[in-house]
Parts: C-alpha cells; structure tokens; sequence
C-alpha cells in the first residue's frame, strides 16, 4: 500500500462514557534561568526556592480560546467573510493552588515577581541572579499543561511559551474559618502550542 491509498484499518472506536474530565490533567512549570541557581528541594530559606512544591498543589487552570481573526469585505449588498491570517493575543491564564504549610509554593511565584521587580529597590534583578546575556530568557519560561486520559496516561500536551506571572493572589485569613488557603497566581504569555501524545 503506497502512502496514497487509504487505509484498510479499522478504526479503533471510543467508548460512549469514555470522555474527557476537567480533573484529569498534570501542569509542570520549569523554572527561569535566574531562579534555577536558587533552586533547591532542601533548604528552606528566604532566598531559595523549592519549585517542586508549586507543582503538586494546583487544583486548577485553564487552556484559552483558540482563534484566527476574521476579516470583513462587503461586496454587491452583502458581507464575506475571510479569514485575517493573524491571531488576537491570548489573555492572561489564572491558576488557583492550596498554600502549603510551609508556604513553599506560595514563595516559588513571589520570588519570580520580585525578580521582575524588585520589592524594595524598585528595578529589576535587584540581586543579581541573571547570569545570562538575554534578560528575556532569564526571567521567562515554558509552562505544560498535560491532559490525562482516564488512566492518568498524558493525552494532549499544551506548551505556554513566553511564561512571564503579572500577578500572585491575595491570603485571606480567618479566626472563623479553618478552611485551606487558598491562593492563586496569573500568568502572560506569547504562544501556545499544542500537540496530542
């Protein structure tokens, strides 16, 4: 059968309850160059990072919209349609963590937003972590978003690339209350790229 011909497979057909479930998927944030010297799973010190602990506390994300701008040309009385050939840009992505006990992962996200602006001196990279020429490479990142099937098997996979966080949500403490904190952070990013497993 040459690569022309179609195939005379079967195709393998899902199950009607085989669907897709909005718990099922695994994020894995890759540090920035700048906070990778920082980095350790075993020190727990304000100037140190644990980046394994973000990890394992996410209990909620988002994939954005995917789309191509549509272009307008009235012709005759009518309106056609076509497309821009460009793409809007996406909108910042949310992600809602439980605050460990130690506040680990809580500090993973404000050490990258001090690292972008310095909480007392005001500019960037005020401790000197960047050893890179590029600033841009040294302060951003990759993010994956993996979707699992029903036997946690990666499915699809979701690359952000350009991960810059614009923000880290509030803690909100309560004598009355004994709930989790909960916390969140949102971050920018210029593509996303996808591909199945």
């Amino acid at each position: 059968m040459n690569e022309y011909e179609p195939s005379l497979e079967p195709i393998m057909e899902q199950s009607h309850l085989n669907k897709a479930k909005s718990d099922k998927f695994l994020m894995v944030l890759d540090l920035p160059d700048a906070l990778k010297s920082i980095n350790t799973a075993n020190d727990r010190a304000s100037n140190h990072v644990n980046s394994d602990s973000i990890i394992y506390s996410v209990y909620s994300t988002q994939i954005p919209e995917v789309h191509v701008s549509d272009k307008e040309t009235k012709f005759s009385g009518q309106t056609f349609h076509f497309t821009s050939h460009s793409r809007p840009e996406y909108g910042n992505i949310k992600v809602d963590f439980t605050v460990d006990s130690q506040f680990n992962n809580y500090w993973v996200i404000y050490k990258w937003i001090n690292l972008l602006n310095n909480n007392k001196e005001g500019f960037f990279d005020a401790e000197s972590l960047s050893t890179v020429d590029n600033p841009y490479e040294s302060y951003s990142t990759t993010i994956t978003v993996f979707g699992l099937d029903e036997y946690n098997k990666k499915r699809i996979q979701f690359d952000f690339i350009g991960v810059v966080p614009v923000k880290l949500g509030s803690i909100q403490y309560n004598y009355r209350s004994d709930k989790d904190i909960e916390s969140s952070f949102e971050f920018s990013f210029s593509q996303m790229i996808a591909k199945l497993i």
